[in-house]
């Protein structure tokens, strides 16, 4: 299906699908394959249990983020819903945080595990050169458009979750029982600690919201695949951490110099079957990840450059709706961090604390729904009712909030060039933002009112649309 041109000349090609595959895809990636040793070691047999407990908060993130593409589904979300519904200065400054998370953290951290997992395939494959490699492989894909992009995500991720399978299921019998005596080894203090790192394996799905422009009825289909999305991936977690920690020896699995899901693997599972689960299971969980990252994250960025906060030119797309110059200069630089080798765990920091950040004022903008557009909330095919309308934003806001804390705590002096960029961003914001008002005479405040009035009534034609249309 061609699909119809929206904002930006971006197609709603996007069905129910392609975004449960891109959710699930940009989900499973490397929390799971390393962060499940890391949360043994802290609290041991329960660590299916502190999965359970992670993903309590994200869910409700999840909830938030799923009112606020039902109500006012649009390009760009994670910037555009703060910068119209609360304040365009912290929509900026998380989307600039974003970005360097982006290019200093989440593109090259994936290209960089993924040559890793292809290495012990095949030994003596040079690591730098193969991780610059897929990073331009999916690049071209995803310069041929959103549809290609997303149907080799949705094969990619049915490999993916076929391998977990075979890890979750392959290990129940030979579990054994005295693995998981006693249950909470760590006490309280190491399952709340353990509970903490997993959540970091379950974000991913909130950047759906980024794809609003191109999905074909957005309203139904943002909420509904991320009520399909996050539950499965929790569900898979369960499973295997259950067969992980029952059949190896927790002290010797934390002591292991690169402690993985491997490991347990290869105690457990035959060599084909175990050659599969490294190959369709790790190396596809970052793939996936990768693949998914360059499907939405230009989209805040062209409205970004909309705003007139960057060169208007970068807003072009291509024929078949690919803005271009954004994805290739996220390709380039994230090339180049590849080749400066900054290491994994800066790069694990980064990418984390960078898709954290900027989801923080879409917390609050959500916060605000009701009362700033009263229409989209009491339109929209999923809302929060009640109090959880209030909770729920306050909730992942403290989530987000708590989980950016204890990354760049953990950072340390290595969290500066981190800091250092938002203060530059907010400047670079301040500079930007008088030279767009002399140039047009209008306030942001009142760019942004008109625009949300915009949002409001796209939303109203979107909903009597699919009402003419009726379900597909």
């Amino acid at each position: 299906m061609a699909g119809t041109e929206g904002e930006f000349g971006l197609r709603r090609v996007l069905g129910l699908g392609d975004l449960v595959a891109i959710e699930v895809g940009t989900t499973i990636g490397a929390g799971v394959f390393s962060l499940t040793a890391l949360a043994s070691a802290r609290t041991g047999p329960s660590t299916p249990l502190a999965y359970l407990a992670a993903a309590a908060p994200i869910v409700v993130l999840m909830l938030v983020v799923a009112t606020l593409g039902s109500a006012l589904p649009t390009v760009g979300g994670a910037y555009r819903y703060p910068a119209r519904l609360f304040s365009p200065r912290w929509a900026f400054a998380g989307v600039w945080c974003y970005a360097l998370g982006l290019v200093l953290g989440a593109l090259p951290l994936c290209a960089t595990q993924c040559a890793h997992y292809l290495g012990a395939l095949w030994p003596g494959l040079p690591a730098t050169p193969t991780a610059a490699a897929l990073l331009t492989v999916f690049w071209a894909i995803n310069l041929a458009g959103v549809s290609p992009a997303a149907v080799a995500q949705a094969v990619m991720v049915v490999v993916l979750v076929a391998a977990l399978l075979v890890f979750g299921l392959g290990g129940l019998p030979t579990l054994e029982a005295a693995r998981f005596t006693p249950l909470f080894p760590g006490g309280a203090g190491g399952f709340a600690i353990a509970g903490c790192i997993l959540s970091f394996a379950l974000l991913g799905a909130n950047a759906v919201i980024e794809l609003g422009a191109e999905v074909r009825r957005p309203a139904r289909d943002i909420p509904l695949s991320l009520l399909i999305s996050v539950p499965l991936v929790a569900a898979l977690y369960v499973l295997v951490s259950i067969s992980a920690v029952g059949n190896i020896d927790r002290a010797a699995w934390a002591a292991a110099p690169d402690a993985t899901l491997a490991q347990p693997a290869a105690a457990f599972l035959s060599r084909p079957a175990f050659l599969f689960f490294l190959v369709g299971g790790a190396f596809l969980a970052f793939a996936t990840t990768l693949n998914g990252i360059f499907l939405w994250s230009t989209r805040s960025l062209l409205v970004v450059a909309a705003d007139g906060l960057l060169p208007a030119a970068l807003t072009r797309t291509s024929r078949r709706g690919v803005p271009v110059a954004f994805l290739t200069i996220l390709w380039a630089l994230s090339v180049l961090a590849v080749l400066a080798d900054a290491g994994v765990e800066l790069f694990s920091a980064y990418a984390t604390v960078g898709g954290l950040v900027v989801f923080a004022p879409s917390m609050i903008a959500a916060l605000l729904l009701r009362r700033r557009a009263p229409e989209a909330w009491a339109g929209a095919r999923f809302r929060l009712r009640g109090p959880w309308a209030s909770v729920a934003p306050i909730v992942g806001l403290v989530t987000i909030l708590l989980l950016a804390t204890l990354l760049l705590g953990d950072l340390g002096l290595r969290s500066l060039p981190f800091l250092g960029w938002l203060v530059a961003g907010l400047g670079f914001w301040e500079w930007r933002r008088r030279a767009v008002e002399r140039r047009t005479g209008v306030t942001t405040e009142e760019a942004a009112r008109m625009d949300l009035e915009r949002m409001v009534g796209a939303a109203r034609e979107g909903r009597e649309r699919a009402t003419t249309d009726g379900p597909r």
